[in-house]
């Protein structure tokens, strides 16, 4: 008899969605749950991500920790993979008044505020189309704190 484990969906911030392109400490968990058998039904992101996550392959260049000649591949990936795997969440005056609130309850830094703002318009996203759990995957144990006090469950 085949178990079968809970469908769930998995917002990443950015410091998660990075660790799909970058060998860094926690890249090879963030990889098994975004691309594993026992990985997300769904995955999700706000598109400050994106724009996040190019900015900081980008910086990497520019702080010397990645060659110059890597990053139009680089770039590339996380373009086709956006494209390919995660459902995009917009930023929406909904959930920049969220933010808003968030950071209000809890000692959040702005895009950390968004990103939470953005996981919990994801919910309402799928509200009625999946049937899973929407979990939370970040590097920040503040943001997680945040997530989790909100009703998230956090991965780390």
């Amino acid at each position: 008899m085949t178990v079968r484990r809970p469908k769930f969906a998995l917002y990443l911030d950015t410091s998660a969605l990075l660790k799909l392109f970058v060998e860094e400490e926690g890249s090879v968990f963030v990889r098994s749950l975004a691309k594993g058998k026992a990985g997300a039904d769904v995955l999700l992101s706000s598109r400050l991500g994106y724009t996040e996550a190019s900015v900081s392959l980008a910086r990497l260049v520019h702080l010397g920790r990645a060659p110059a000649a890597e990053l139009p591949h680089h770039l590339g990936a996380l373009e086709d993979y956006w494209d390919q795997s995660i459902q995009e969440v917009p930023i929406t005056e909904e959930v920049l008044e969220d933010a808003r609130q968030l950071a209000q309850r809890f000692p959040l830094r702005t895009y950390d505020a968004i990103h939470l703002g953005s996981a919990r318009e994801a919910r309402k996203m799928l509200r009625g189309t999946f049937d899973g759990e929407v979990r939370f995957l970040a590097f920040d144990a503040a943001l997680l704190k945040a997530a989790q006090a909100v009703g998230f469950t956090v991965l780390k």
